[in-house]
């Protein structure tokens, strides 16, 4: 290690860095002062802090191990976060796990610094008692200083104290006071209420009895006049009565009546439409029924042209594989062009079934009524009852898919053609 080195070395910050902690006032606060091992610690961190860095003063750079010291440097790292640590938060032990630190991990390589306590001198020892007496005087200082502050503060305290409890004696016997001048206005409202009850009472049991006697000859003097305005008056209630007998006996025929011709009105509304709902089911699967069917014509008829013209093309030629080939090309044609009109005359003939279903039933709905009309009525309650279940509660029929090749299908195409043709 030059000497240039030994002299700028990292370690001489950190221990200045330590040095200059010992002045702040948290060092010498009581919670460290009057802890004995923790003032122990801290004396001693800060002592072997100043020990080191007289040894590096004084021991020459030749004589100093650049390894020990590259060391020292590395484990004094600890020691100033523990102090750094104590200084944000005020907790003592991190002082005691410093001075712990230093015992561990520095005082072992002090072997580098060969010159120690014999090389010092008279002065240095001096200067670092000096110091240490210093800083327990500082200490002192302050702990008289806090107390001076404690006691003046207690004081303030202890006469507040004395005021609040006087005050508190004061109010507790205006407190006794008004709860005695409470209680005795309570007792005498509590009398006087009592006193007024018993007068209420008297004079509600005196007004109750003169009302019952007054009501009581109010009530046989009403009832002798009722009783002869009745007597006077028998033969006009009774006609009255039989009046209104008469009177409600014909009102209720009347209602009867009216509720026999509402009932039928609703009924032939309802049968109207009902009907005209059929009738428009009809109207539309007849229009269905008429475009599937012509549908039907124009894929039949273009099939059919095809084949034709094919057979009359080829008819007066000699058979050859090219032409027969040509034939079964054209043939597939029509086949495949054909084959749409089997589907649209399933459908045509679906939705004519359907219109002739609904035309049907909209002339025995509309028929129904005429034709019962002179049966008894248990008779067309019976009807009725029998064509509810036949014309509600039915199944959907499914469609059914057939085959193109179907015998049925074909003859439904044929029909469906032959009566499009003839229209």
């Amino acid at each position: 290690m030059t000497h240039a080195l030994y002299r700028d070395h990292p370690i001489r910050a950190q221990l200045a860095q330590i040095l200059d902690m010992q002045g702040r006032e948290e060092f010498n606060d009581p919670s460290v002062a009057e802890n004995e091992p923790i003032a122990f610690a801290r004396d001693k961190v800060f002592g072997l802090t100043r020990l080191i860095a007289s040894l590096l003063d004084m021991v020459p750079a030749t004589l100093a191990s650049s390894v020990a010291i590259s060391n020292m440097q590395a484990q004094l790292q600890q020691p100033v976060n523990e102090l750094s640590n104590f200084l944000a938060n005020r907790n003592p032990g991190h002082i005691a796990n410093a001075a712990a630190q230093f015992d561990q991990n520095v005082m072992p390589l002090l072997w580098g610094l060969p010159q120690q306590i014999n090389s010092l001198g008279e002065e240095s020892l001096s200067v670092i008692v000096a110091r240490q007496a210093q800083a327990a005087a500082d200490t002192v200082r302050q702990l008289n200083a806090q107390r001076a502050e404690l006691e003046s503060r207690f004081a303030a305290v202890q006469a507040q104290a004395d005021s609040l409890t006087n005050q508190l004696q004061s109010q507790a016997d205006a407190a006794a006071r008004e709860r005695a001048e409470a209680a005795a206005t309570v007792a005498n409202l509590q009398k006087e209420f009592a006193d007024r009850e018993i007068e209420r009472g008297k004079n509600f049991e005196t007004a109750a009895e003169r009302q019952r006697r007054e009501n009581k000859v109010a009530i046989d003097k009403l009832d002798s006049e009722v009783k002869k305005l009745f007597d006077d008056h028998k033969g006009v209630f009774d006609s009255l009565v039989a009046d209104l007998g008469k009177q409600t006996t014909s009102l209720v025929e009347q209602i009867d009546t009216k509720r026999q011709e509402a009932a039928r009105i609703v009924q032939v509304v309802g049968n109207i439409g009902v009907t005209g709902n059929y009738q428009q089911i009809a109207n539309a699967e007849a229009k269905e029924a008429n475009f599937w069917r012509w549908a039907t014509v124009l894929f039949f008829g273009a099939g059919i042209s095809l084949a034709g013209m094919t057979f009359y093309k080829f008819w007066h030629e000699p058979l050859s594989p090219e032409s027969l080939l040509s034939v079964a090309i054209r043939l597939l044609y029509a086949i495949a062009i054909t084959a749409p009109a089997w589907y649209t005359a399933r459908e045509s003939a679906r939705h004519r079934s359907n219109s002739d279903r609904a035309r049907q039933t909209e002339l025995e709905l509309a028929s129904i009524g005429p034709f019962i009309e002179l049966m008894p009525e248990e008779k067309k309650v019976e009807i009725r009852e029998a064509l509810t279940k036949s014309y509600f509660g039915r199944q959907v029929e499914p469609h059914e898919v057939n085959s193109p090749l179907d015998v049925g299908g074909i003859k439904d195409l044929v029909i469906e053609t032959i009566k499009a043709v003839r229209k």
